[in-house]
């Protein structure tokens, strides 16, 4: 009986999911990467580009930020800085000099904050590496990583990544290397992060991800059931 209940439960859930989709339309809540990068087979990787002096990108944050906190384990998450307009280059490269130094992730949110919320002006590079100080990173030392070859490579590699997407706008996120979703077209972030959403499972369920999910899902309930007899 329990598992008939959870088959029409999986089946209500998927029918739901389906009618939703029908009001995502290719060409105007999603685009078709021109020419498709190749990805993992064995994860869904979705790639967050954003600038940090962008208030979009800002307001943007907690909608994937809650996003991010629900995924399943096939799912990837990457942030990839975009280079919009001038001075946004010496933001992209303190991201990568944060990410070669291991403390991108926690400085993430932080670097929103400062110049969003607390205003912080940022005139040089050098403002930039002391707001790094606080993640214990000397100023010196964070100056000096920016101009490494580790640093230098990811940048080459992020205007080709831009370029590729055909990213024109901030925030972009890009679905497993084909598939790219921007504000435009939606009323709130919340229909964005649902088109996200059902691209991801889309790739998934092409990947047979969603189903190897599912089997383990099963496996631990069954273990734990196991166990409690």
């Amino acid at each position: 009986m329990r598992k008939l209940v959870n088959t029409l439960a999986t089946l209500a859930v998927l029918a739901s999911a389906s009618l939703s989709a029908q009001s995502w339309e290719e060409g105007r809540h999603y685009h078709a990467v021109g020419s498709p990068v190749s990805m993992p087979e064995d994860k869904v990787v979705v790639i967050d580009g954003f600038g940090y002096p962008c208030p979009a990108c800002r307001r943007f944050l907690p909608y994937m930020d809650g996003w991010k906190a629900e995924l399943e384990d096939f799912v990837e998450v990457r942030h990839m800085p975009v280079v919009l307009q001038p001075g946004w280059e010496l933001f992209a490269r303190a991201y990568y000099t944060a990410e070669v130094m291991g403390i991108a992730d926690e400085s993430h949110e932080a670097m929103f904050r400062a110049l969003h919320d607390e205003r912080r002006q940022f005139r040089s590079f050098d403002d930039i590496a002391a707001f790094y100080a606080d993640y214990g990173v000397e100023p010196e030392t964070f100056a000096n990583t920016s101009q490494s070859f580790a640093v230098d490579a990811r940048m080459r590699q992020n205007r080709n990544d831009v370029r590729k997407y055909g990213i024109r706008g901030t925030p972009s996120v890009i679905v497993q290397g084909k598939w790219r979703v921007s504000p435009n077209g939606f009323s709130n972030y919340d229909e964005m992060v649902d088109v996200i959403e059902f691209l991801v499972d889309r790739e998934a369920e092409a990947l047979g991800l969603a189903a190897m999910e599912g089997d383990d899902s099963e496996t631990a309930e069954a273990e734990q059931a196991g166990d409690e007899s």
